[in-house]
């Protein structure tokens, strides 16, 4: 058996084991030290057993939704959420997780944008894994991956707290 680690589907579910596709650990140092030398710290990560994951990213340029994807351990497919319906985001997050990818998407974080993220990778059984960055004090926190609950509302209401914080870090940083 390889080093990858694997995803054991369901009951009822096809039995065929789904392999992570992780990412030459030094391609993942670069990435992490040129995030550094350009002034940011990185605070958390994602360990690689939980590739079967939903980045959420709160960021406010491009580079860092790129950037944040590179120093993942896992290779990242960026999902074009802003274009797509419940239904087709539930199945392109299926699609890239049956290719043992981890998925990220961008958010704005509106309480439908939200729902919709959650619904999705409640539908796809996989794990959230909020992603900010920090500008005022120059970090990005990778929050630890958690399940969707029974209760969507209290995934929603605990994302819109978390970002939130970052929200509200940066409007204080534009009026300084």
């Amino acid at each position: 058996m390889s080093n990858h680690e694997t995803f054991k589907p369901q009951s009822g579910s096809s039995k065929r084991r789904i392999e992570s596709q992780r990412r030459p650990i030094w391609t993942v140092k670069l990435s992490r030290f040129c995030v550094k030398i350009f002034g940011w710290q990185l605070r958390g990560q994602l360990p690689p057993q939980f590739w079967r994951t939903t980045l959420v990213i709160w960021a406010q340029k491009k580079w860092q939704v790129r950037a944040l994807a590179a120093v993942m351990p896992v290779r990242v497919h960026l999902l074009q959420a802003p274009t797509l319906s419940d239904r087709e985001r539930i199945e392109e997050s299926l699609v890239h997780f049956n290719r043992g990818l981890t998925n990220a998407t961008t958010t704005s974080a509106t309480n439908e944008d939200l729902k919709a993220i959650v619904t999705a990778a409640h539908e796809a059984n996989s794990r959230i894994t909020l992603c900010a960055w920090e500008e005022r004090r120059r970090f990005v926190h990778i929050h630890a991956p958690f399940k969707t609950s029974a209760f969507p509302d209290r995934d929603v209401h605990y994302m819109r707290r978390y970002f939130g914080y970052f929200a509200k870090s940066s409007v204080i940083q534009s009026t300084e």
